[in-house]
């Protein structure tokens, strides 16, 4: 029965060599999430905001917000490329409503 505290403290020791054995030594990063930006301009109903996604680099941008149905879709959207470059302006898909 002397032996029974030992046997214990045995098995804790191999169950901490194994894992430290086996353990994987590479670090481990979460994911970035991805700021958006925002920014709302004007006054009554020609209040638009403004989204930049810095992900696709572009500004997305939704006008009348608040005006009419609950729901607005994008009305036009910036591609941003390089410094200095041109700016690529395209007209947002037309939204479906469900």
């Amino acid at each position: 029965m002397s032996n029974h505290p030992y046997r214990e403290v045995l098995i804790a020791l191999a169950a901490l060599a194994t894992g430290w054995w086996a353990h994987d030594s590479r670090p481990v990063h979460a994911a970035e999430p991805t700021a958006v930006y925002y920014q709302f301009s004007g006054d009554g109903p020609f209040t638009s905001l403004s989204v930049y996604n810095p992900a696709d680099g572009t500004i997305y941008v939704y006008q009348g917000i608040n005006t009419g149905l609950s729901n607005r879709y994008c009305t036009y959207s910036f591609r941003l490329g390089k410094l200095g470059g041109p700016i690529d302006r395209q007209v947002c898909p037309i939204g479906t409503l469900r």
